[in-house]
């Protein structure tokens, strides 16, 4: 009875290892890191290519957008960036500018659910050119999630960025 009880732990925990080696990190809602423009579109039906074409200063480019979609239970505009190692980093816009006293109560209720869902905020260093009032920061696995708060006149925008840990370039 005993090695009946020593080879079903062995079993489970053999099964649970290969879930875990197996399971793909999730980017942002039903994306990986690593997927292809093609895989993408199969898992977001609403990404479809930008109007116009965009590369950021870290070689990566705008290859999807995706209009409307629901992030903490807020709506935002997906852009979805990609380099030859497939997805890399998904920036969350916000629909509407908001008036800068709104954006703020936005960015401390958004600040509130992320830390509900992803947990401890983690520091933050100013990256050299961002012109952030507010960030956030929280890591999950191989993924960085910054919330940032940016004026723009008397407007404010909160955007979030999903991104790897490479691309990121993670203070962790």
């Amino acid at each position: 009875m005993r090695w009946f009880l020593v080879f079903a732990v062995l079993l489970v925990a053999v099964i649970v290892a290969a879930l875990q080696f197996t399971h793909q990190p999730v980017l942002w809602n039903v994306t990986e890191p690593g997927m292809t423009v093609d895989e993408v579109r199969r898992a977001l039906p609403k990404a479809v290519p930008p109007a116009e074409p965009k590369r950021l200063a870290n070689g990566l480019e705008l290859k999807l957008v995706a209009a409307g979609v629901d992030n903490l239970e807020r709506a935002f505009d997906a852009e979805l960036y990609f380099n030859d190692a497939g997805l890399q980093m998904v920036r969350l816009l916000p629909t509407r500018a908001l008036a800068a006293a709104a954006a703020v109560s936005e960015f401390e209720s958004l600040r509130h659910a992320a830390a509900l869902r992803y947990g401890k905020e983690r520091p933050v260093t100013a990256a050299p050119g961002v012109v952030a009032v507010a960030q956030a920061r929280w890591v999950a696995g191989r993924v960085v999630i910054t919330l940032q708060l940016e004026r723009s006149g008397a407007m404010g925008l909160v955007t979030m960025t999903y991104a790897t840990d490479a691309v990121a370039g993670r203070d962790s």
